[in-house]
Formats: structure tokens, C-alpha cells, sequence
């Protein structure tokens, strides 16, 4: 699965723009960005969960104006293309003007088209525990923390699984309870957390929040 990826929405409203502007018409387009996180519980066959979304703060909203004789689709669409890199989205622009330009309840005199394009960035946040896939290798000893024998094979009613960072297996029921009252692997002492793991690097990080 990829990290992020990004969705365009596209609408549009039709108003009259009055004299006051001239004889041409106006398309308007307007621009903004958010941000929108999921979490990726890998311990879970991969449950996608949504944890909401939120401007963002490095896209600074845009409007631009572009004027139309007519709204030809030939001509709208060489007018947007020099706006955009994108042939796609500069396509899929045009198509939106000219379809909303061919109303039958247009009002009259020069037409002002508000194009909104919402960009949403999705960004997909693995939880910091992952099970191993399901396997047919061949698997020896116990597992440390219930002493019972790992099955040779991996299976849905025995599920191995190791703590992040770390080549030690277990049964996945018993790391995840053992993970409930514990903050470490019970062989090496390998720990999820980075507070454990690099104390001092943590605090450095975390004196920096207070200068």
C-alpha cells in the first residue's frame, strides 16, 4: 500500500455576473487542500480506520480568473491547459465549464462560473505493531511467553507474530496480552517505543518543544 495518495473533487455554480464586469464571460477557479489520515492496523488483516481530516496548512488557497468569448469547448480547454500541468485535471476542468455553460435554466447576460476543486491528500499511518504473514515455513521451538510449542505451520487458529524490530516469534494472542503489561519483547527487551528504545534522543526532541 502506498503512503498517501490524492483525490480531486470538482463542482461548479453558475450565477450572473452583470454588466459591471464587461461583455465576457468569467470562469473563477478556486482552490484548496486537506488533509485527510487513516490508520493501517496491519495486526488486524490491514483495517483501515479514518482518523478525520484538516486543512492544509502549506496550501495556500488560490483563485484564478480566466475570461470566455464563448464557451466553445475547444477554446475553454486551450485556455485551461495553459493553467495547469495536468492534461487529466485540465480536462476534467473543461469538461465541468462547458457542461454547466449548456444549462437550460441559465440566467441572463454574461455567466460567471465558480469552479471548486478540493484536493484531498490521504495519508495511510501504519500502527506500530505488525503481525507476520501467514506462512508454511517451518517453525522451532516455544513460544517464551507460554512455554507451549509453536506450531510447524502457520495457521488463522495459531497466529505467529513478532514484536516490531525484532526477529523473536510468538504466539499473536500472547505478545498482545504480554504487550498490555509489558513495554518490551520478553527475550531481548526490544521495545516499540522510542522512548525506551533511544531515551536520550527522545528528550532531546522533547526539550527542543520548550526552547
Amino acid at each position: 500500500m502506498e503512503n498517501s495518495s490524492l483525490k480531486v473533487e470538482i463542482s461548479a455554480q453558475v450565477t450572473s455576473q452583470g454588466l459591471s464586469l464587461g461583455l465576457l464571460n468569467s470562469v473563477l477557479i478556486s482552490q484548496c487542500r486537506e488533509i485527510e489520515e487513516f490508520l493501517v492496523d496491519e495486526s488486524d488483516d490491514g483495517n483501515i480506520t479514518s482518523l478525520g481530516s484538516y486543512p492544509d496548512s502549506s496550501f495556500r488557497a488560490q483563485l484564478s480568473l480566466v475570461r470566455f468569448e464563448d464557451f466553445e469547448p475547444t477554446t475553454v480547454h486551450q485556455q485551461i491547459k495553459t493553467r495547469f500541468n495536468d492534461p487529466v485535471l485540465s480536462r476534467l476542468i473543461t469538461d465541468q465549464i462547458v457542461l454547466d455553460s449548456q444549462r437550460k435554466d441559465l440566467p441572463q447576460g454574461p455567466l460567471l462560473i465558480t469552479v471548486f476543486l478540493k484536493f484531498t491528500k490521504k495519508e495511510y499511518i501504519v500502527a506500530p505493531f505488525s503481525s507476520a504473514p501467514w506462512t508454511t515455513a517451518k517453525v522451532e521451538g516455544s513460544c517464551a511467553i507460554c512455554l507451549e510449542e509453536m506450531s510447524e505451520e502457520g495457521s488463522e487458529q495459531e497466529a505467529l507474530c513478532q514484536p516490531p524490530e525484532c526477529v523473536h516469534m510468538f504466539h499473536e494472542d500472547c505478545l498482545t496480552n504480554w504487550l498490555d503489561r509489558h513495554d518490551s519483547c520478553p527475550l531481548c527487551r526490544q521495545s516499540p517505543n522510542p522512548l525506551t528504545n533511544k531515551p536520550s534522543e527522545a528528550l532531546e526532541k522533547l526539550g527542543e518543544g520548550f526552547e
